[in-house]
């Protein structure tokens, strides 16, 4: 369902934005003015695997998964993304190909749609688009790098507690086994380690 663009929506985008680099006035307007917004109900697909991925999405309320879904049906979580986080694929955006990945909403999600093609058309207008871009790209990667870090050096109890310490409030807000299937393990064993630091 698309509404009308809310003011606080963009207040916040923008205040994301400028964290990355200083846009002019000008040209926060020329992007601002082709933002749309959306509502995607609980369990609704942001986009679905093998599909195109025309926009990026920046949530204002809400929260969703990524995941991957095997030939055999089985879900694997890749990541979670909560209020004021973007949403989408780059190397969609990059190869004009379908993304590998499905995004749905685990709660009632509201977003800010940013066109694919509004992103490319930015960096052409202004170099602080293009540092927007770089940066955001840069923090997507090391988050990508500390991630496969975990999975390989770090214990799925470690692994775990530092999701507690980072992300505190994903632990009230999606289920078990969700959080079973990013941390690579199964609902027991995330009982276990539950049980052993006192979380039940």
């Amino acid at each position: 369902m698309k509404i009308n663009t809310s003011e606080s929506g963009l207040h916040n985008l923008r205040s994301f934005i400028g964290q990355l680099a200083d846009v002019p006035e000008k040209e926060w307007n020329y992007f601002a003015e082709k933002v749309t917004e959306r509502i995607f109900n609980k369990h609704q697909l942001l986009f679905q695997a093998g599909e195109p991925v025309p926009n990026f999405f920046f949530i204002s309320k809400g929260l969703v998964r990524f995941y991957y879904l095997t030939e055999k049906g089985k879900e694997f979580n890749k990541a979670f993304a909560i209020e004021n986080e973007f949403v989408g694929s780059f190397s969609a955006m990059i190869f004009n190909a379908p993304c590998r990945y499905s995004v749905q909403a685990l709660e009632k999600t509201e977003v800010l749609v940013i066109p694919v093609r509004l992103i490319q058309n930015s960096y052409d207008r202004h170099p602080a688009w293009e540092r927007v871009g770089r940066r955001h790209a840069e923090s997507v990667a090391v988050k990508k790098e500390i991630r496969e870090g975990e999975f390989l050096l770090d214990s799925a109890e470690t692994r775990y507690r530092r999701l507690l310490a980072d992300h505190p409030t994903l632990i009230d807000r999606v289920q078990q086994y969700h959080i079973a299937s990013y941390l690579g393990i199964t609902d027991v064993a995330l009982s276990r380690i539950r049980n052993k630091i006192g979380l039940t």
